[in-house]
């Protein structure tokens, strides 16, 4: 019986709120008694539904919200990945052009007949350590590279090529202590000539043939072309000439011009080797 009595008490608010609505259509200046009564009574039962949908439109309005920042967000986010892929790739288009220039500067130490067939190379990976002494590099037989070709980059020489495979090559560079350079002073005349050998602590050491070379710090040397590199590729620079009077050969410290702590790209000058005379002579 309850239950019929609040079925029916809503139906007849209801109709009386429907009621309300058809009088009150078109705006009138005066309502009749009982409209006003009935607006007074029907008030709190319009404040309370009218409270309880703001409850619901404040409660939900913050879950849309996040639903429709997540969209948002995942639009933003792919739209923030395609932008950093664009950065990256042209961050790195302008980085190769910069290795390339590099690397096209560095011919001018080499002989023209050196240049010949020269192969741009990345580095893969290097002997563990913080020097790249030994490392390997992305290119080899398959590409032309043999061998005892020298390696350099945008700034000098950096080694030699001792072990070549298809697609690979390992390098050993000039700071190693098995490497050994022939050198001479970067000079117009006095261009005295000797050996630079690296150390275990990647030093170079150098030492002149002519015991009364006279040298000093700041001087440059280059390759002189004895041995296995091709003359003329900028090795580095004199920063303390090593005097005692009990060594038979004067001896130099060298910086070298390359960073060997950082190589990223390189260039390798296939070896060719050097024709000798029939009396043994080059």
């Amino acid at each position: 019986m309850d239950n019929r009595l609040k079925k029916f008490a809503l139906i007849l608010i209801g109709s009386l709120l429907i009621l309300m609505m058809i009088l009150s259509f078109g705006g009138r200046d005066r309502i009749t008694f009982i409209e006003s009564k009935l607006g007074s009574l029907l008030m709190p039962v319009q404040r309370f539904f009218t409270s309880i949908g703001n409850f619901v439109d404040e409660k939900t309005e913050p879950i849309i919200n996040v639903l429709n920042y997540k969209d948002l967000n995942e639009n933003l986010a792919l739209e923030n990945e395609a932008l950093k892929e664009q950065i990256v790739n042209l961050t790195m288009s302008q980085k190769e052009l910069a290795e390339l220039t590099e690397l096209k500067r560095a011919l001018k130490y080499v002989d023209s007949d050196a240049q010949i067939g020269y192969v741009s190379c990345n580095v893969i990976s290097k002997d563990v350590g913080n020097w790249f002494n030994m490392f390997t590099i992305d290119a080899g037989v398959n590409q032309g590279i043999n061998k005892n070709s020298t390696v350099i980059n945008g700034n000098g020489l950096v080694g030699l090529v001792y072990e070549v495979g298809d697609n690979w090559s390992k390098v050993i560079s000039i700071v190693d202590q098995k490497s050994s350079v022939g050198f001479e002073m970067l000079r117009v005349t006095d261009d005295y000539d000797g050996v630079l050998s690296g150390t275990t602590n990647y030093e170079l050491i150098g030492e002149l043939f002519d015991p009364k070379a006279s040298v000093k710090v700041g001087d440059y040397i280059v390759t002189s072309g004895l041995g296995m590199y091709p003359k003329g590729i900028l090795i580095g620079k004199i920063y303390e000439v090593v005097v005692d009077k009990d060594l038979i050969l004067n001896k130099i410290k060298v910086t070298p011009v390359v960073d060997f702590r950082k190589i990223d790209k390189v260039m390798v000058i296939p070896y060719v080797e050097k024709e000798v005379d029939q009396e043994g002579g080059e």
